[in-house]
């Protein structure tokens, strides 16, 4: 009897024991899908914060490239980044490409390639010039001369040069002929006569003729050459062209001086012309800078930046070229985007000038594509 109690005492104490221990799983299982619900809405969470910042960063990309000319956007994108990811003598002429020679590969919007490089040249704050600028200096030929580039984006009217120093102008030194030309117009045109006076700018510019440039230096200098040389140089210091002047005259041997000018005079030139064309010009005026962009607009050397732009895509431009020069300074216009660019090129001390200018051509379709593509 004695045993048979102490039996159900026993039977009794296990039966609590497994009751307690019932309970127990029970509410650590309980804890335990509590914690994990927990920790299911924290990861909802972190996911839904990871696809906020990826929406905001392509967000803010497509508004800067929809508004360049907005600061802010810029800075949006930038932000959203930080989130998404802690182009007669002495001059040759190669035929020019077709309109069409568009890149079919893909490109990234706002990249060239390769997008490496250094860059410590860059006198503005823009950062997408900085980037452009870093970029074109990775593609430029090494081996093959020296170089100097200058970009501005003229919605924006933000610039930036690569290596701007003074070199040798060859033809570019015609852009400011034409424009002290320009600047005497109606004196130079009583005395030589309207038409004598608009057949040699035409020919200067839109087919480079040498022979009308120096007319229009004699015709500027009353018949001196070297007066008219001295004019143009007055020009040139009168509109803050400081590493322009003119040494020789087209032609001439350079024993006794050449001209010289530079990436940055240039792409000021061509600035004014067009913000005076758009009237939007605030920092210097330039005679007759309507009738100056026609003439541009008329050019026929197009082998260098114009060679390989989109249909549609236009260039206004002046190339300058000698045994081992090859220069180019344009205006590209009606772009896709509408973000119209200055781009200068000049390069001496070439050993292969065909190499040079396929370079140019290569490298300014990168340009308009890294702003309208």
């Amino acid at each position: 009897m004695k045993k048979n109690v102490f039996l159900y005492i026993v039977i009794a104490v296990l039966a609590v024991a497994l009751a307690g221990l019932g309970a127990l799983n029970v509410r650590s299982l309980d804890k335990l899908a509590s914690l994990q619900s927990k920790v299911n809405e924290l990861q909802k969470s972190v996911q839904e914060v990871s696809d906020s910042a990826a929406e905001l960063s392509t967000k803010a990309d497509q508004l800067d490239a929809l508004y360049p000319d907005d600061p802010t956007v810029a800075s949006a994108a930038a932000a959203a980044g930080v989130q998404s990811d802690s182009q007669n003598s002495g001059e040759v002429a190669g035929p020019s490409a077709s309109s069409d020679s568009q890149d079919s590969s893909s490109q990234e919007e706002g990249t060239l390639s390769p997008s490496s490089g250094s860059s410590t040249f860059t006198d503005n704050s823009d950062s997408s010039m900085d980037n452009l600028l870093n970029q074109v200096q990775s593609l430029l030929p090494s081996g093959n001369g020296t170089w100097s580039v200058y970009v501005c984006n003229l919605a924006k009217n933000t610039e930036g040069s690569i290596n701007d120093q003074q070199m040798q102008a060859a033809s570019l030194i015609k852009l400011y002929i034409m424009g002290a030309v320009y600047e005497d117009y109606d004196s130079l045109s009583a005395t030589y006569g309207k038409d004598k006076l608009d057949d040699n700018l035409n020919s200067m510019i839109t087919v480079s003729d040498n022979d009308a440039a120096n007319t229009l230096i004699n015709y500027l200098g009353g018949g001196d050459d070297a007066a008219g040389m001295a004019r143009v140089n007055k020009f040139c210091q009168d509109h803050g062209y400081t590493s322009t002047s003119m040494g020789r005259l087209l032609l001439a041997d350079n024993s006794n001086g050449d001209n010289y000018t530079s990436v940055k005079d240039c792409g000021k030139f061509l600035k004014t012309i067009y913000q005076i064309d758009k009237g939007t010009s605030t920092d210097d005026t330039l005679a007759g800078a309507e009738y100056m962009y026609h003439l541009l607009k008329m050019q026929t050397r197009t082998n260098k930046i114009p060679a390989q732009m989109p249909e549609g895509v236009k260039v206004a431009n002046k190339t300058g070229e000698l045994d081992t020069v090859e220069n180019d300074a344009g205006i590209i216009y009606d772009t896709a985007k509408g973000i119209d660019l200055v781009v200068c090129f000049m390069s001496q001390d070439l050993n292969d000038t065909a190499a040079a200018q396929n370079s140019i051509a290569q490298i300014s379709r990168s340009i308009y594509g890294y702003y309208n593509e």
